[in-house]
């Protein structure tokens, strides 16, 4: 905030909301410009699964996460994710291409309750006694 601030950038910061999934589906384009992604990044899924064209940085599991479903940017380049943003905002056709690429990668992730799943079979499997050796 204090930097677009003092940068008197034309930004409204919104703050914490419980519609942020409304607002990202709303979207002409989502923007995912961070410097680091240790997990998977929600954001990423979200635009992706609310059939939105996504700008990204090339960074931690992103790549791996979208597929050629996004437009994938080097982390720290401003000019590279500005010139995606604008291309895609020029290109009707490209960010409906992004989209269909977009719902097929999303349809390659597990569910929620694939998820939930998972997690339970993990926790059930170190939960288990074993023998003392």
């Amino acid at each position: 905030r204090r930097a677009a601030e003092a940068r008197d950038l034309p930004v409204r910061l919104l703050g914490r909301r419980e519609d942020a999934s409304d607002l990202i589906a709303a979207a002409d384009v989502a923007v995912l410009p961070s410097r680091r992604e240790e997990a998977r990044s929600t954001f990423a899924q979200e635009a992706l699964h609310a059939r939105v064209p996504l700008v990204a940085t090339r960074v931690g599991s992103v790549p791996e996460l979208v597929g050629d479903a996004a437009e994938l940017v080097p982390q720290g380049n401003a000019r590279a994710l500005a010139d995606a943003v604008t291309r895609l905002l020029a290109d009707p056709d490209h960010r409906e291409s992004l989209v269909r690429r977009g719902v097929r990668q999303a349809g390659t992730w597990p569910t929620e309750d694939q998820t939930v799943a998972q997690v339970l079979s993990v926790y059930d499997e170190l939960t288990q006694p074993r023998p003392l050796a």
